[in-house]
């Protein structure tokens, strides 16, 4: 991660501090670079979205699966 980040020393972190940055893509270096809109960073962007709307789809997919809550506990 270091190394991205040395590549981007001047990009606009607006509100985001590098923890929450990194939490909300994974660490994946693409995904960072698709992030970063003119310079600043953006976690609006669609690929974020759509991973996003992803993880809601699996999430309602497995709740659907287990309909006792002792079985959703385990997934949380």
């Amino acid at each position: 991660m270091d190394r991205w980040w040395n590549r981007h020393k001047d990009v606009d972190m607006r509100d985001y501090d590098r923890s929450r940055f990194e939490d909300a893509t994974g660490c994946i270096p693409l995904l960072l670079d698709k992030c970063v809109v003119d310079g600043k960073i953006d976690l609006n962007v669609q690929d974020v979205r759509d991973i996003c709307a992803k993880a809601v789809h699996f999430v309602v997919q497995v709740r659907k699966q287990t309909n006792d809550a002792f079985s959703w506990n385990r997934y949380v």
